[in-house]
């Protein structure tokens, strides 16, 4: 096509027309106006929008958030999540060493004191001297479970039990005439019930002295993971057994285990630790958690920290255990669990091999508040195996104990809910991490210009302080830390708002962006830096795209064109459904614009002519 070298012509659609007047470019590529009604907030600003977090109690597992839908959300956090409009440090955990070197087998209350099985080593909790005491008893085995039932305390070891009544020791092997197998143990009715490797249940009415067997699973040794009580159809409490392959519901009367609806593919994880909290048994699978609701049918959900995104791979192993507390469940999820390989049954006769993959990490301990998942404590090396734990009220007083690393720990809790910063005897951690979930004004493909991040801190000093940086366009590894002239080591240590400007002002091109808050404090424990909010303030950019006016003459014989015929081509440009060339200037080279006729209006001589002068307005997308 030649090119438009006369000053009143265009060219469209390959044909060239006279023009009357100048061609008038207009930029097309426009958001519409932003309203703001009503009383204002923190994103009242006409000209730029606002990403802002304040409100994480919908707890962590969102890695690429949508903005609405996930704005309570975050992707991973050490941070204390429980409170609207209050981002702080952690419960502190007190470590209490070990007196023996051997792992936590069994943390368990009781008479008002924590006792602890250190492999076979039985100790108690001195709270006064802050200190176990010597060895009460040494177990024929490391214990599986513990129980108290009537006044006295009972651990299970395998191939045998124990029984202490406040001062005397007894195994089963001499309480009861011979040993008696115990891996788990419940008490149902008033009775006594273990349940040993193989699935036999034995129940016993006089604390432990006779016992008489009851049901028998019908899968391989090995597979039973759990056993507790929960509601049946009927609304009556009922002995339950977590397998390998599912849950299984007692039928006392006739002596045999029911399957329930809860039938899972087979993982070593499935069932270990289920717990009755609430309205449900809550059933773990490795990371899954399955809520199971007793009615006709009974109703299965997923809860577990496995949904949406799930958990860091740093952070992914296998729940070991549920604890029930008044304000969550609490989640042992244990990062040192194997590969493991097992048949299992496929159906119509035909076996494959399941490969289940869990990755060795950093061990953690998870609360589900029935809002969301959040983080209460985690290890501080990799591969530590998490083994034991107790909701406890020993000594008057209310804690989270749990075995870690060989070590035994415990955190202070709250039996209302009440935001710690109201609370003048808390305890905080010395640290901990917020991060976001990924933000693209949920659209990941345009461009949007990062202008100003603006944190309104509280609680904060030379030793409290709030750290914040931002990562760009999907990069998992790489942050920036925001300093500004106020805070020029990126330490936000003084209380108020604090702003950072962006690349001195010019601002951050972003496709997305998401953000770490780093807390800490100093060597008071019962401080903690205070993030209220966070606030992006950015513009969403578009492609510049043009739209043209230009007033075109049909009137009058041009280019060897007779008016009829140009006027007939405009028409026809006007009706093809393409785009097409569009030039008005040749000026060190030609300029071509792909455009569409969006309007067209005009006069047209009457009678035998055909001819006249149309306003074209042409948009180029």
């Amino acid at each position: 096509m030649s090119s438009v070298f006369r000053t009143r012509e265009i060219s469209l659609f390959n044909v060239f027309y006279p023009i009357i007047g100048s061609v008038s470019p207009t930029l097309v590529s426009t958001w519409p106006q932003k309203l703001i009604t009503g009383d204002y907030n923190k994103d009242s600003e006409s000209i730029q929008s606002s990403w802002i977090i304040s409100d994480q109690r919908g707890g962590i597992g969102i890695k690429d958030g949508e903005e609405i839908k996930d704005a309570k959300r975050c992707w991973w956090s050490t941070c204390e999540l429980g409170y609207k409009g209050h981002l702080v440090l952690p419960a502190l955990a007190t470590d209490l060493g070990n007196p023996t070197g051997a792992d936590a087998a069994v943390i368990i209350e009781y008479a008002n004191e924590q006792y602890v099985a250190f492999g076979t080593s039985v100790r108690k909790w001195n709270e006064g001297t802050a200190a176990f005491g010597s060895s009460l008893v040494t177990l024929a085995g490391t214990p599986t479970d513990g129980l108290v039932h009537k006044s006295k305390l009972y651990f299970a070891m395998g191939t045998d039990f124990e029984r202490f009544d406040g001062t005397t020791w007894t195994d089963g092997a001499t309480l009861s005439a011979a040993a008696k197998a115990a891996r788990y143990l419940v008490e149902w009715d008033g009775k006594l019930f273990a349940l040993d490797n193989t699935g036999q249940l034995r129940y016993s009415s006089d604390e432990g002295v006779t016992w008489t067997n009851s049901a028998l699973g019908t899968l391989p040794a090995g597979y039973y993971t759990s056993l507790f009580v929960y509601r049946d159809v009927a609304g009556d409490v009922v002995v339950y057994m977590g397998t390998k392959e599912g849950l299984y519901a007692l039928d006392f009367t006739n002596a045999k285990w029911i399957e329930t609806e809860l039938a899972l593919p087979f993982h070593d994880y499935n069932g270990k630790g289920a717990q009755w909290w609430r309205d449900a048994a809550y059933v773990p699978s490795g990371l899954a958690v399955y809520k199971y609701v007793t009615s006709n049918p009974a109703v299965v959900s997923l809860t577990g920290p496995d949904r949406d995104y799930g958990l860091p791979s740093t952070y992914r192993g296998s729940i070991i255990k549920l604890l029930r507390g008044h304000n969550a469940l609490y989640a042992f999820v244990d990062a040192t669990s194997e590969l493991t390989r097992d048949q299992y049954f496929c159906g119509d006769d035909e076996y494959g091999d399941l490969v289940f993959y869990d990755n060795e990490g950093y061990s953690a301990i998870l609360r589900w508040d029935e809002q969301g998942w959040g983080v209460v404590y985690l290890s501080g090396a990799a591969t530590t195996p998490l083994t034991a734990g107790a909701v406890s009220t020993a000594d008057d007083i209310y804690r989270l104990w749990f075995g870690l690393d060989s070590k035994v720990f415990y955190i202070p809790l709250q039996v209302s809910i009440q935001n710690p910063l109201e609370v003048a005897d808390y305890v905080f951690a010395a640290s901990a991490e917020h991060i976001s979930p990924w933000f693209d004004a949920d659209n990941a493909v345009i461009d949007k210009l990062a202008t100003l991040v603006t944190a309104y801190a509280k609680e904060t000093s030379a030793t409290e302080y709030i750290k914040i940086s931002y990562g760009l366009n999907y990069d998992d590894n790489t942050w920036t830390l925001l300093t500004s002239d106020t805070f020029t080591d990126g330490q936000i240590d003084s209380d108020g708002e604090a702003e950072f400007t962006l690349a001195s002002l010019a601002g951050v091109a972003f496709k997305s962006i998401r953000f770490k808050v780093e807390l800490a404090r100093g060597s008071t424990t019962t401080v903690s830096p205070d993030l209220r909010w966070l606030r992006l303030s950015y513009i969403k950019l578009l492609t510049p795209k043009w739209g043209f006016s230009v007033r075109v003459d049909c009137s009058r014989n041009y280019r060897f064109k007779t008016a009829k015929s140009l006027l007939s081509s405009l028409k026809t440009a006007l009706e093809t459904q393409t785009l097409g060339a569009f030039q008005f200037k040749d000026g060190n080279g030609s300029e071509t614009h792909y455009c569409r006729i969006a309007t067209m209006n005009g006069v047209e001589v009457g009678g035998k002519k055909s001819e006249g002068v149309f306003d074209v307005q042409l948009i180029a997308p």
